[in-house]
């Protein structure tokens, strides 16, 4: 039967869930959903977790290495740790930390015992001001 062959149709309105079956099965399930809820698990994408094992060790590392006493001298040249390459190689690091002797790095084939570096902070300064 459809609309257009029974015009006269009558729409009713039940107030309460009493005495119909389906109403009443609806309303337990309703109360039930509203007090428990829908239990259901969404997979972490494999990118989320590769991502979060790529940065969570650097970020602690940065964090821990900011609060340390040692180390210092590399710290002000490179503040910030990255799995990017320092531009800085290690001999340029060691030069302007003063823990390259430097007429040593200069002249290797003739290293003398101790090798003092009188002039390293000076040239230092110089090279870390520009």
């Amino acid at each position: 039967m459809s609309l257009q062959n029974n015009p006269n149709f009558e729409v009713s309105w039940v107030k309460a869930h009493i005495g119909i079956a389906g109403n009443e099965a609806a309303d337990v399930l309703a109360k039930k959903a509203t007090k428990e809820g829908l239990k259901f698990e969404i997979p972490t994408p494999k990118s989320y977790l590769k991502e979060l094992l790529k940065h969570a060790p650097i970020q602690r590392w940065q964090r821990d290495r900011g609060k340390g006493e040692t180390g210092r001298l590399i710290h002000n040249i490179i503040p910030k740790i990255s799995d990017i390459p320092s531009p800085w190689t290690r001999e340029v690091i060691q030069f302007a930390t003063g823990h390259i002797p430097l007429p040593c790095f200069l002249n290797p084939r003739r290293r003398a015992r101790g090798c003092p570096t009188p002039h390293a902070t000076y040239i230092v300064k110089i090279l870390t001001s520009h």
